[in-house]
């Protein structure tokens, strides 16, 4: 098993967004999709107008890894602001939002990597995603389903935590007197 032991703090994640957001529209969408939903690359990549579904802050990943199908969800903020992104654009409903390379996806993430001082790839936001969602005390059988693993074991790769997060939880742990 490989060492995914490199994911970012909150706090880390904001200033990237900030540094985004004052740079690129574009930028602050891509890394705040990939941040809020845990989506890959490739998902983001083939993300288009019409798998959006406002009503319900959903995202219809329709080409996710294995001809799987799911769906993920967003603040309708972050999903009015992609709908819109793609308009500005002219992008049709059928359409991917983003027409960027892998490489480019990969260039921007790293770039606003910097600004928090690590060397930082797409991947690394979907780790943190599911750490900072079994931080928050939610279940592995829903996070299962929105990272689209097939079973909750290849969820579990990604939840390799510090020794600081294990130490925080043997902490609030409450064993009694004895």
């Amino acid at each position: 098993m490989k060492d995914i032991t490199n994911y970012l703090e909150l706090e880390h994640v904001e200033t990237m967004l900030a540094a985004a957001k004052a740079c690129s529209h574009r930028d602050y969408l891509i890394l705040k999709t990939l941040w809020r939903t845990g989506m890959r690359v490739s998902e983001i990549l083939h993300m288009r107008l019409q798998d959006i579904e406002s009503h319900n802050n959903a995202i219809n990943i329709l080409k996710a890894k294995g001809d799987k199908t799911r769906r993920v969800y967003m603040n309708s903020e972050t999903l009015h602001a992609l709908m819109e992104y793609a308009r500005e654009h002219n992008r049709g409903a059928d359409e991917s939002i983003f027409t960027l390379s892998r490489q480019q996806v990969y260039n921007i993430v790293h770039r606003y990597g910097r600004t928090i001082g690590k060397e930082i790839h797409p991947h690394t936001l979907r780790h943190s995603f599911a750490i900072d969602w079994v931080r928050q005390n939610q279940d592995l059988r829903r996070l299962q389903l929105l990272l689209g693993h097939s079973s909750l074991a290849v969820t579990q790769e990604y939840l390799q935590f510090r020794d600081v997060d294990i130490m925080d939880a043997y902490n609030s742990v409450d064993f009694g007197s004895m």
